[in-house]
């Protein structure tokens, strides 16, 4: 399935970069700030990389629409404070291939955006202060998330961009997954379970040059 689905986007990247004409590319690269909401720990600690490529389209001098396919290390870290006494660690990293789609708008060298995106697990870890954990809980293959961001053009091919993203869909039951069945507890009556919440600072690199003169 995985395979199929890289296949799939492959295929829809090189037929859209065939079309220079009409469409723009270019490659993201950046970092990850995340957590994992439902796993009792706060704060965007866990650090990973982002990277991939891009397409996109204007349909006006304002409007426009993006196509990505990146590489993005999520997860959730919590370090001993033992000053506090809190000797509690705690590593999870969850690396995903994603495909985001966005809407763009442009206000002079501002971009702001708003879209979805559809991710595959493709490795998972976790461990505390014991070792590795192998949980009997398995983390859910796929991931549907929101996002929404600002850009800014540093130069004509250089832009630095600041994104938000939420999912809809989560990445494991609840610890104890038996408990499931509970009323939900989270986001808007969202369904009982553990999600993933980051935020990432990347720099979008333009293979052909994107704002005319």
């Amino acid at each position: 399935m995985f395979k199929k689905f890289l296949t799939l986007v492959f295929i829809a990247l090189t037929s859209l970069c065939g079309k220079a004409q009409e469409f723009k590319a270019g490659a993201i690269a950046g970092a990850a700030f995340s957590q994992v909401e439902g796993d009792t720990y706060t704060g965007f600690n866990k650090i990973g990389i982002v990277g991939g490529l891009y397409v996109n389209r204007w349909f006006s001098d304002t409007w426009a629409g993006q196509f990505e396919i990146v590489y993005k290390q999520k997860g959730s870290r919590h370090s001993p404070n033992e000053s506090k006494g809190d000797y509690t660690l705690y590593k999870l990293n969850l690396n995903y291939i994603e495909v985001p789609l966005l809407a763009k708008l442009r206000v002079n060298d501002l971009m702001f955006e708003a879209g979805g995106s559809y991710g595959v697990l493709i490795h998972s870890s976790e461990e505390n202060e014991h070792g590795t954990v192998n949980s009997i809980y398995p983390f859910e293959d796929y991931e549907m998330s929101g996002l929404v961001g600002i850009s800014y053009r540093v130069y004509p091919r250089l832009m630095v961009n600041l994104r938000w993203s939420t999912a809809f869909t989560r990445a494991r039951k609840a610890y104890g997954g038996a408990f499931d069945h509970q009323k939900p507890v989270k986001w808007l009556g969202g369904k009982f379970g553990q999600y993933n919440h980051s935020v990432s600072l990347s720099v979008y690199y333009e293979f052909e040059r994107m704002f005319e003169n």
